[in-house]
């Protein structure tokens, strides 16, 4: 709910690079492999390079970590992570002496009252539109209710606007 997916999202844009989405839950060693195999052959056939975006990747054992390692220092994939944990805690010492760690925080209380417009704005300009009227304590109830999650509050304010008439 803080722009993770959407970031990666715009760096695989930016540097032109195919994106693989994994999810640490999900997803077994032989699919990491297996994503691994076709980023090498990606940059073998094409010259184009693969960023391998793994979400929850504290949830992958110690065994899944290490097998990202040979091709994260052989350029065949750059690698990113997304943990809701302290990764120096979390994500094996190997890994984390290859990668840059950035935090991302939640969003502040303006960016939540900016989302809360453009939703409002949304759902105004639809062809069956609402009239949405929204008081400033409902407002800092979603605010704090989302806890700096985007998804939260967006989620919230969508079930708030489809159970209410007109």
């Amino acid at each position: 709910g803080v722009g993770k997916t959407t970031l990666v999202e715009i760096i695989s844009s930016n540097t032109r690079s195919s994106l693989i989405k994994m999810n640490a839950v999900l997803s077994s060693i032989k699919e990491l492999r297996n994503q691994i195999a076709n980023a090498k052959e990606r940059l073998l056939r094409a010259n184009r390079k693969t960023i391998l975006f793994i979400d929850e990747v504290h949830r992958f054992t110690s065994a899944q970590q290490d097998a990202l390692l040979p091709s994260i220092e052989n350029g065949t994939i750059t690698f990113i992570g997304a943990t809701t944990e302290n990764p120096f805690f979390v994500v094996n010492k190997a890994l984390i002496s290859r990668a840059r760690i950035f935090a991302l925080l939640p969003l502040n209380k303006d960016d939540l009252k900016k989302i809360i417009e453009k939703v409002i704005q949304y759902y105004s300009s639809l062809k069956e539109s609402k009239i949405i009227e929204i008081s400033e304590e409902a407002i800092n109830h979603l605010i704090k209710f989302s806890g700096g999650d985007a998804r939260n509050l967006i989620n919230a304010l969508e079930i708030g606007i489809s159970i209410t008439r007109e």
